[in-house]
């Protein structure tokens, strides 16, 4: 059985090629961006600005905040951002690791907090230069429903060293300025799952078996969810990363997701890297769709994703990358984001 056939057995509907062009667009454009302001003469690729995944939910807090990894430190040598460890090691093993620390995470708190620096890749028609433009984005939810969402832009930076002599000569400019603000949510906030909104109470009832849980994330695929091309396991995968990324999900679901992406094809491990905050985890590459492959940072210890970015063939430099600050629960209230 081929992808398509797969992925129409699973949805009961047959395949198109205008699905399987539509999926592509939609994995590869954003859903997960603030509002843009007018820009001039730079545009984004028509790629991606997300992970096929709507920016959903978060809540800040204080009484327990749990940071993605350990205190940020210089990087190691050898091991800049992004660099990759002689020895590589499985990913069942990393996975399964995680999984254990999961299962132990603190559950619970006034707000779901999450504070992410965005950094999405633009292209100067007028310079001839790539930059990558940097937000930071908090999001706090309270498991009534209330919710907050804060911005601040961190300004653009060039995205090679080739660019940054045209970068510096047109100004440094940032492609999409936000003033800081912080702005009180309307409506009842829920989280995407799968791209279905779920309330804070179905997310807590989400299974804690593995093989039920793909069941689950396999059912909350809409009827009109652009899914041909892409087989139904990688259309899971693409779910459980963003489950572990955002979703309030609790320990014991968190747990059996990375059981659950342990079991399944197309995840391998690419060593032990280091983030942009200096912060060590493991490499995973996680195939989405055919070409398309999700690069995830996790740190085992604490089972938090560090960040993720994706991939595509001949796209120049990483164009979309979500790097996590802060995960968790936490009692502090919402306010304006900086970095800590």
């Amino acid at each position: 059985m081929d992808e398509l056939q797969m992925i129409a057995t699973m949805l009961d509907e047959p395949p198109t090629q205008d699905g399987e062009n539509a999926v592509r667009h939609r994995l590869l454009n954003g859903m997960r961006e603030p509002e843009r302001a007018e820009r001039r003469a730079w545009r984004r690729p028509a790629l991606w600005s997300g992970f096929g995944l709507a920016a959903t939910a978060a809540a800040v807090t204080g009484a327990v905040v749990l940071s993605s990894g350990t205190t940020p430190r210089a990087p190691d040598p050898g091991h800049g951002p992004g660099s990759v460890s002689a020895e590589p090691m499985s990913a069942k093993t990393v996975l399964l690791t995680a999984a254990e620390h999961a299962a132990a995470a603190p559950a619970s708190g006034k707000y779901w907090h999450v504070l992410r620096v965005q950094s999405s890749a633009y292209y100067s028609d007028r310079g001839k230069y790539w930059m990558l433009g940097r937000q930071l984005i908090a999001q706090w939810s309270r498991p009534d429903g209330r919710s907050w969402s804060g911005f601040r832009t961190l300004g653009a930076v060039p995205m090679t060293a080739k660019d940054a002599p045209a970068f510096r000569r047109d100004g440094s400019p940032d492609p999409n300025p936000v003033a800081p603000r912080l702005d009180k949510d309307t409506g009842t906030k829920t989280f995407l799952v799968c791209d279905t909104g779920m309330t804070f109470k179905q997310v807590q009832a989400l299974p804690t078996d593995p093989g039920e849980l793909r069941a689950a994330l396999k059912r909350a695929i809409p009827r009109a969810h652009a899914t041909a091309g892409r087989t139904a396991d990688e259309v899971v995968k693409n779910c459980v990363t963003d489950l572990l990324s955002f979703v309030p999900a609790p320990p014991k679901v968190r747990a059996a997701a990375y059981r659950m992406l342990a079991a399944m094809p197309g995840v391998t491990a690419i060593g032990k890297v280091t983030d942009e905050r200096g912060r060590q985890g493991v490499g995973l590459h996680v195939r989405v769709m055919r070409d398309v492959a999700d690069t995830v940072i996790i740190d085992p210890g604490s089972s938090l994703v560090l960040s993720t970015s994706r991939t595509v063939p001949d796209v120049p430099g990483k164009v979309d990358k979500e790097l996590y600050v802060q995960v968790g629960w936490t009692d502090t209230p919402p306010a304006v984001p900086t970095l800590p």
